[in-house]
């Protein structure tokens, strides 16, 4: 099992390195250990699991790979667990919000204003109003956002950093719905259409400091993110010779990996490629601020739920009912094609199970048609009922996309850190009077 109890391992090259993703034998053992100290004791059918010191390895991977002024604000979007949040917060670490409740657990997980980069695109005067009142940082999704900002910064009496989104219309990737820089897209500012106006508000505005682009979350390639950070580089160096900016945020965007064929993208491979394209971004006078959310958390988190029934079904594979489905796993259930996770499974013990395959369809619990994890799933003949399924790489963008149709709790979060010898409860089992007063009015 990776040594995830040291601060970070570091390859031939000296660079840091951990293993791409966790394997289902290093899950089965740390099902088993938790099964067996009765850390799961009343925490449902379902767990979410989640490596701490995985998590801590990989922020000392980013912090080694870029300057040490950088500003890595991690995405709350993508795994908001406040207990989470405040270790990325003490390992020196930011965050991105996209609304106000992020903005509010953010600062339950004690980040300071400065530290936290605020994105949403549909943010009401009262947000923007609060966020500079206390100094949070800004980035403008539109031009009009950008107006309303700049008729209540004085007032504010603000310390904001304030940006501007670019969109540099690069195109999609592989995946549609996660390409955020293609033409027409409805984040940012149009590079092509609007460049004028953008020269123009940067030299007017004193107050307008920084620049904006992201260009997807998943199924882009480290050349469409090269392509678009740089033609909005290209803009900044032209912008920084009549304007007061000096701020560049390159969002995120880099990919998990969900298959072993997947090719990961290393934070320092792609430092280095962008430091090749874009070297002002790497000097005292700049300030390069970074979002990254499913590179950090997608392969510290993993998923056990408890097998209730293995179905036959006469004409089709065989069904395996679980207690986790469209709930949390969203774009995998309605986006089957675009997404993907491995599942694997262990007895009721948490010992994985080798035997022969076969096809089975995984569905979850709720009261749909297209409730299920994966329709053809190898796995093996003998599971049974009292099994657990293990879905590979859920550390980001699956509870925290939760779904509470059909109103069922939301599922315990375990952490854990040096290989399991130490469990911690990170969110307990949500309790059935909390969603009966979700539905009530108080």
């Amino acid at each position: 099992m990776f040594d995830t109890d040291r601060k970070s391992d570091r390859d031939s090259r000296g660079a840091f390195s951990i293993p791409d993703r966790i394997t289902a034998p290093i899950m089965a053992e740390l099902l088993s250990r938790a099964l067996h100290e009765g850390v799961l004791k009343n925490s449902g059918e379902t767990i979410v699991f989640y490596d701490l010191s995985r998590l801590e390895a990989s922020l000392n991977m980013l912090n080694g790979a870029f300057p040490p002024t950088a500003l890595h604000a991690a995405a709350v979007k993508a795994n908001p667990t406040v207990e989470i949040l405040k270790r990325i917060r003490a390992a020196g670490h930011g965050c991105e919000v996209a609304s106000w409740g992020e903005l509010h657990l953010a600062q339950e997980a004690g980040f300071a204003p400065d530290r936290i980069v605020f994105d949403s695109p549909a943010k009401t005067i009262q947000e923007i109003e609060y966020a500079l009142r206390m100094g949070v940082g800004i980035n403008a999704n539109t031009l009009e956002e950008l107006k309303r900002i700049g008729s209540l910064f004085a007032s504010a009496d603000s310390r904001s950093r304030v940006g501007i989104r670019i969109n540099p219309e690069i195109g999609r990737g592989l995946i549609e719905t996660t390409s955020v820089a293609a033409r027409h897209s409805k984040f940012g500012v149009s590079l092509s259409e609007c460049r004028e106006s953008l020269t123009r508000v940067l030299s007017e505005c004193d107050w307008l400091t920084g620049v904006h682009v992201h260009i997807g979350s998943q199924g882009m390639s480290r050349e469409q993110l090269l392509d678009g950070i740089g033609a909005v580089y290209d803009f900044f160096v032209e912008a920084r010779l009549t304007a007061n900016v000096h701020v560049f945020n390159i969002g995120g965007g880099l990919p998990a990996q969900y298959r072993d064929s997947d090719k990961a993208i290393q934070f320092e491979e792609y430092a280095r490629a962008l430091q090749r394209r874009c070297p002002d971004l790497f000097t005292p006078g700049a300030l390069l601020i970074t979002e990254f959310g499913r590179s950090l958390h997608a392969s510290c988190g993993w998923v056990a739920s408890k097998v209730e029934y293995v179905a036959e079904s006469h004409g089709e594979a065989p069904t395996i009912f679980t207690h986790v489905g469209a709930d949390m796993f969203v774009r995998k259930a309605y986006r089957p094609d675009d997404w993907h996770h491995d599942i694997s499974v262990c007895d009721s013990t948490g010992k994985l199970r080798k035997g022969a395959h076969k096809t089975f369809r995984v569905a979850g619990p709720l009261c749909f048609a297209g409730d299920y994890l994966d329709r053809n799933a190898t796995l093996p003949e003998d599971t049974s009922e009292g099994d657990y399924v293990l879905i590979h790489d859920a550390g980001a963008y699956t509870f925290s996309m939760w779904s509470i149709y059909n109103s069922r709790q939301f599922p315990a979060i375990i952490g854990y850190e040096d290989n399991g010898r130490n469990f911690s409860c990170l969110r307990a089992r949500q309790p059935v009077e909390e969603i009966v007063r979700f539905w009530s009015c108080p």
